[in-house]
Parts: C-alpha cells; sequence; structure tokens
C-alpha cells in the first residue's frame, strides 16, 4: 500500500463529486457487490482494522446460495482475547479450512456456467497462507478488482496515527487524508455525528445500493451475497454492478 501523505484524486461518482471522496469499512471476506460499488465509486477506500473483530460479521465469512437458501462460507480464526482487534486476528490454521472451504465451493457452484473460468483464481488465494486475516480479506478481493476496473486508493487504518474511536475516529480519518465527501454505510445513520462532520466541512452521503438482478442456482434471487456468486454464475460485469447504485444520500451541511 502507499504511503498515507500521498495526493488523493478527484471524486468520480458519475461527475457529480467534485472532491476527494472516502469510504471507510472493516475488511469483508469476498464482500458483495454493494460493498464492491462503494470502492467503484470512491477515490481512497479505508481499510478500518483498528476496531474490535465481531464474531458472526463479515470479516471471516461470506454469504453464498446453497439449495436450502443462504449459507456462510467461514474461516476460523485464532482469537485470544474478546477485545481483540481486526488487524491481529489471524486465520487457524490447525484446521484445514481451506480444503473444507474449495469442497464447499465445489458442491455448490461446480456446474455453474463460470465457476470452472474463475475457480482456479479463487482457489489459489485460499491455498495460499495468509498472516492475517485482514491480508486474507484484502486477497480476497483482487480478483473483482481486476475485474471491474477499480482503481481507488486503499489504506489501513492501523497505517494511520490516529486515536479516536467511533465516529470521531471516522472524522479524524477525512480530515487526515483530506477528503471533503464521506461516504457511509446507509446503516450508520443511527449513530454517525453528521454535526460534527459539517462542522468540520465534510459533507457526508449515504450510499445505497440495489442488488441487480441476475440469474443464480437454487431458486428465486437472492441479494446480498458475496460477489462469489454472481462471478461463477454469470461473470462480473463492470456495468451491471454499477447499475445497482443509487444516487447517495447527502445530508446538508449547515
Amino acid at each position: 500500500m502507499g504511503s498515507s501523505q500521498e495526493a488523493i484524486t478527484v471524486g468520480r461518482w458519475t461527475g457529480d463529486f467534485i472532491v476527494p471522496t472516502c469510504v471507510i469499512s472493516q475488511p469483508r471476506f469476498f464482500p458483495g457487490l454493494h460493498y464492491l460499488h462503494r470502492m467503484m465509486v470512491t477515490d481512497v477506500f479505508v481499510v478500518l482494522d483498528t476496531v474490535q473483530f465481531t464474531p458472526r460479521h463479515e470479516e471471516n465469512r461470506a454469504k453464498l446460495k446453497g439449495p436450502q437458501g443462504p449459507q456462510w462460507l467461514t474461516v476460523p480464526v485464532r482469537q485470544s482475547r474478546r477485545d481483540q482487534l481486526i488487524g491481529e486476528i489471524r486465520p487457524d490454521d490447525t484446521q484445514p479450512w481451506p480444503r473444507k472451504l474449495i469442497g464447499t465451493l465445489n458442491n455448490l457452484y461446480a456446474p455453474a456456467p463460470c465457476f470452472q473460468v474463475h475457480a482456479p483464481e479463487i482457489i489459489s488465494i485460499l491455498e495460499h497462507p495468509h498472516e492475517t486475516l485482514t491480508e486474507l480479506d484484502r486477497a480476497s478481493w483482487e480478483p473483482a478488482l481486476r475485474l471491474l476496473g477499480i482503481t481507488c486508493r486503499f489504506v489501513r487504518s492501523s497505517e494511520l496515527p490516529l486515536s479516536g474511536k467511533g465516529s470521531e475516529l471516522l472524522l479524524q480519518i477525512c480530515q487526515y487524508l483530506g477528503s471533503t465527501v464521506y461516504m457511509s454505510g446507509a446503516a450508520a445513520k443511527g449513530y454517525l455525528d453528521v454535526a460534527a462532520f459539517a462542522a468540520a466541512r465534510i459533507e457526508v452521503v449515504f450510499h445505497e445500493y440495489e442488488y441487480p438482478v441476475y440469474p443464480q442456482r437454487h431458486g428465486d434471487f437472492a441479494p446480498f451475497l458475496s460477489y462469489l456468486d454472481m462471478l461463477f454464475n454469470v461473470g462480473l460485469d463492470r456495468a451491471t454492478v454499477l447499475a445497482g447504485g443509487r444516487g447517495p444520500e447527502r445530508v446538508t451541511r449547515t
């Protein structure tokens, strides 16, 4: 990753943003299209690895689709204490989890039209040793970054000399990187201190995404799955993934 002092290019939300835009999110394992879409429309994507790891979130698991509906592809981890930070979490290499996950992918997607084309790269990611869970998550994005032409800059929060918590930390990150637009997930509406961002002259926009419908195996379409589902069924198409984004809800500065 590049130095946090590098210049950030101009925002690129269909020509609407004219200032540097920042997205901040915990890392995700083979994430969904909504997560990738934010990478496609931001300038800098901050991997938030300095917050507490939460079991049963998506740092170490990806949602797939099986005959009985959605199911999880889970990486077992070694967690020495409950307050351990995401960046400190390691995959549990005492367990044969790569073999198990590869077997699950084969069982669910081997008949899918694009599986044979893309499976070797995904299997290589799973079989390659990764020192931390964050490194594994970051590697899991690589096929999507290439296929979707994603070129935003990635920074880890652990690379930044900041010590805030919660909404304060998000604001500090935006200020440190020189961003004047913060693109947040819609779930943050309940806790984000929008007034503090406004006081710092940073505009907040809430990202919305409607999953494009594509042919899936096993019945009716299910949204919010890992991008692997689309990859194996129909392949990743940049225009299709972009089309799912709705113009972000802006919060007017006061």
